[in-house]
């Protein structure tokens, strides 16, 4: 589904990862950690071909997505930004869970389009999948935290692309919400959907990483849960001791 090679990116002249290679099957859930500045949103934003790559390739289904038309690169990949656009922005705004939704699907029939029973079946179902159809006609601005972020993720299925990207997609929730975004999360990939998934929260990253991406002070490893969750590893990408003994191992 994904391949990187020889990956730099950054921007202009300062390199934030270099030497990123990799290759992510369908449907699985790739977890990447590291501090905060260590270029996780940077990697995806390239991997999503909204920034130019410094060096190095990034290929979708064999394709490079900067060099695609908005068009095709949505039908290829989703990319849920930090903070979903951030809710309160949207506070002016009245449209509704469905609605919201059913932005996922302008790539289809653009902005004026028509919608068609394809496309209402989709939103439908999208607002099923994500657990927000009894809630469909409430308006995003009264909504809670774990209750837009689902939102949104209804929006990126109604999408039906088959590479998401999501950018800390369970910052500021709680528990509860987290375990249901990232259940969410979860199910997709299950169903054959790639995920590649910013997380802060390690004992998340064990539950549903299939692979973690470390990345820190310009480096990035790829690998699975069980040698990139060692104590020793984590100390050294945090640069804290002492901190990491007891975080959950499949």
């Amino acid at each position: 589904m994904l391949e990187l090679r020889e990956l730099r990116v950054g921007y202009k002249n300062k390199t934030v990862l270099k030497h990123v290679n990799g290759a992510i099957g369908e449907g699985e859930l790739l977890a990447l950690i590291g501090p905060n500045g260590a270029g996780k949103t940077t990697l995806l934003r390239t991997i999503a071909g909204l920034q130019k790559p410094l060096s190095g390739r990034v290929l979708i289904e064999g394709k490079n997505p900067g060099a695609l038309k908005p068009q095709k690169r949505a039908e290829l990949l989703s990319f849920l930004f930090q903070g979903g656009g951030l809710q309160g922005g949207f506070a002016d705004w009245t449209f509704t869970v469905r609605e919201m939704a059913a932005q996922g699907r302008f790539h289809q029939r653009g902005l004026w389009g028509k919608e068609t029973k394809a496309d209402r079946d989709a939103v439908e179902k999208a607002l099923a999948e994500a657990d927000v159809s009894h809630f469909a006609e409430k308006s995003i601005a009264e909504l809670s935290g774990g209750e837009f972020q689902r939102a949104l993720i209804a929006r990126t299925i109604a999408q039906g692309a088959k590479l998401i990207l999501l950018d800390e997609p369970v910052n500021n929730l709680d528990p509860k919400y987290a375990l249901l975004v990232m259940e969410l999360v979860k199910k997709l990939t299950l169903r054959g959907t790639t995920a590649l998934v910013t997380l802060h929260d390690l004992s998340l990253v064990s539950l549903y990483a299939d692979r973690v991406g470390v990345a820190a002070r310009e480096a990035f490893v790829l690998g699975s849960p069980k040698d990139m969750l060692r104590e020793e590893l984590l100390e050294d990408v945090f640069e804290i001791k002492g901190f990491f003994g007891k975080v959950p191992r499949r």
